[in-house]
């Protein structure tokens, strides 16, 4: 089965290569080749990139996290339009596509005056790994930031005014895919309310919780691993 998997900040692509184990027919996205590869710091253009990588690697599995798992899920209602990767099998590690209160999970102010040194030092006491070319990033990563908390501040002002579908995707409208999560309540990051909302939203099912901070990889692989390939071996079916 082919699989991508599409990271988020800031780990390398080794270490989830090391997790997930190498195998063939897989790649990994980190999220500096999307930098590298737009010139925008807007996830919603941002995600026509991880588009472009989805419809030419054409996988029937893709893992996302942190930032891979808004970039994926806008990628795959703009090929859902397009009638493809319906049948995909989607699994989703700690992240979030709507409701994230910064006001909770405030690192996107945090990082408009922290320095690469201090972040970097912040990731490592959470277990996490470092992917050095972001360091060459840090102006579009505030830049992007910047835009999270202008959307969730908007989105709180929608909520008043009984306005949906602010970022422009429509999450009513089903994924012809099946999904399953692989929640953490103890995230640092990301609250726990914003990644149920993310199983509200979908109605999704196939949900688990296993506490691994926000690093997944922080846990034994035999955690999630198995998790991963009975989903991946199952016969497509919606869970959502």
């Amino acid at each position: 089965m082919k699989r991508l998997v599409v990271t988020g900040l800031p780990c390398p692509p080794e270490t989830w290569e090391k997790f997930l184990g190498s195998r063939k027919n897989q790649r990994i996205l980190p999220l500096v080749e999307v930098f590298e590869n737009t010139q925008s710091s807007d996830l919603r253009e941002m995600s026509r990139y991880v588009t472009s990588q989805i419809e030419s690697f054409a996988p029937e599995s893709i893992i996302c996290h942190d930032l891979g798992v808004p970039l994926t899920l806008m990628a795959l209602f703009r090929l859902n339009r397009k009638g493809v990767g319906r049948g995909m099998k989607i699994t989703v590690f700690n992240g979030a596509f709507r409701k994230v209160d910064v006001f909770k999970a405030n690192h996107p102010f945090r990082i408009q005056y922290m320095s690469y040194e201090r972040a970097v030092k912040e990731v490592l006491s959470a277990g996490g790994h470092i992917d050095k070319r972001l360091k060459n990033h840090l102006p579009k990563i505030r830049a992007m930031y910047r835009l999270i908390i202008l959307y969730s501040l908007t989105e709180k002002l929608a909520d008043l005014f009984k306005v949906e579908n602010v970022i422009g995707f429509n999450f009513r409208t089903p994924l012809k895919t099946s999904v399953q999560i692989i929640a953490s309540r103890n995230d640092p990051y990301i609250p726990y309310e914003a990644i149920d909302q993310l199983r509200r939203d979908f109605a999704v099912k196939r949900f688990y919780e296993i506490d691994y901070g926000h690093f997944p990889y922080t846990l034994s692989r035999e955690k999630f691993v198995p998790l991963i390939d009975e989903f991946e071996k199952e016969p497509s079916s919606f869970y959502h």
